[in-house]
């Protein structure tokens, strides 16, 4: 027989159904929780739909991408700043992604220190900026849909935007990512290593 869990759920949402219940418009309480279910999930369908239309619209050159050994993909946008995202080999090894918490927008980053965190349902894993600078953008979508990172972390699922401190130092910290061919070989050597391990 299967264990139950405990759900603690706010005070006002117990309200709010008793109310609703009160008026007749559901039989039981299960009855009114099955609906409340049937159309959190008709949200999330139509929030997958919407983010298979931005991909269709925006899609990224993987040509032009660049990654770090911490598992983040970089990209140049055309005004100049540092776009980074979570990659593919990472969002394969991070299933159950809970929620993504990044410093705010004006704070300083530096290359190769931590700047965020994706929260699974077993652990944290850091994300390291791949170059210095100042976050400008933070992606609003992950706050409120975590788990695009796991349809697809490149076209709709990046997570911020890093406006470079100056042209020499970018230069230098985009000499020392891996073009994509390079990761490619470098996460095939990995072999079956967790992502806890790396």
């Amino acid at each position: 027989m299967p264990k139950w869990k405990t759900v603690r759920v706010k005070q006002e949402l117990v309200a709010v159904a008793e109310r609703t219940l009160e008026k007749n418009r559901y039989r039981s309480l299960s009855e009114f929780v099955s609906e409340a279910i049937r159309l959190r999930l008709d949200e999330l369908k139509q929030s997958h739909e919407k983010v298979a239309e931005k991909q269709a619209k925006y899609p990224v050159i993987h040509e032009r991408l660049l990654y770090t050994s911490n598992h983040m993909w970089a990209i140049v946008t055309p005004e100049g700043n540092i776009r980074v995202g979570l990659s593919e080999y990472a969002q394969r090894h991070l299933k159950g992604i809970a929620g993504i918490q990044t410093d705010p927008v004006g704070c300083e980053v530096k290359k190769e220190e931590p700047f965020g965190v994706v929260e699974t349902w077993m652990f944290m894993f850091d994300l390291y900026s791949p170059v210095s600078g100042k976050i400008i953008k933070i992606n609003e979508d992950l706050q409120d849909d975590p788990f695009i990172i796991n349809d697809n972390p490149y076209e709709i699922a990046w997570i911020a935007e890093i406006k470079p401190n100056n042209l020499i130092t970018l230069e230098e910290d985009l000499r020392d990512l891996m073009k994509l061919h390079q990761y490619k070989m470098w996460t095939f050597k990995l072999g079956r290593s967790r992502i806890l391990g790396l």
